[in-house]
């Protein structure tokens, strides 16, 4: 008798098992080095996004979940979505890497807020000018962005971010999982 084959879940260089389909909307980050992750940017106004911003940098004192530093992220993420009219949904920092849940008022919003963030997160978080060049890139990749369609796509998303956030705290992924079932049975 033949036996069946089983389809595994396979983890990707960051350890994530599949928690979102692909989707054509899924752009930046490690998919630039492929071909469907390249070319412009889907962004959407009628629908949320999650971005996520990644720095193998943000370690030991430059670690973002570092007091000093949190809350010049959080000021820094406040000011430039009111500045440039896009809402915060839900935000997760994770240590190394931040996610964000964000509706844009507009496509141009989306720019100058991406560079504006990213560049004044870079500034605070490394002990350095603007005036001087650095040798290293802060931050790892482009930013990944993902349109999120649908209320099923947007609580799985909230529970995705809610599991960074606890991860963040130094809870393993497996007990996030099982406390965020706990706590929305």
């Amino acid at each position: 008798m033949k036996s069946r084959k089983t389809k595994k879940l396979r983890a990707d260089k960051h350890g994530q098992f599949g928690f979102f389909r692909r989707s054509p909307s899924d752009h930046g980050g490690v998919l630039r080095r492929k071909l469907s992750g390249r070319g412009s940017r889907p962004l959407a106004i009628k629908h949320s996004m999650h971005l996520v911003l990644r720095s193998s940098l943000a370690t030991g004192e430059l670690s973002f979940r570092k007091g000093r530093n949190e809350r010049k992220i959080i000021s820094i993420i406040k000011k430039f979505s009111q500045t440039h009219s896009v809402r915060i949904i839900s935000f997760a920092n994770v240590g190394n890497h931040l996610h964000l849940h964000i509706q844009l008022g507009s496509r141009l919003g989306y720019k100058a807020f991406i560079r504006a963030i990213t560049g004044a997160i870079a500034l605070a978080i490394r002990p350095t000018s603007r005036f001087k060049k650095c040798a290293t890139k802060f931050w790892d990749e482009r930013p990944f962005t993902r349109i999120v369609q649908g209320f099923n796509d947007q609580l799985r998303l909230g529970n995705y971010i809610r599991i960074n956030a606890l991860e963040g705290f130094g809870v393993s992924r497996a007990q996030a999982k099982i406390y965020l079932a706990l706590s929305t049975a």
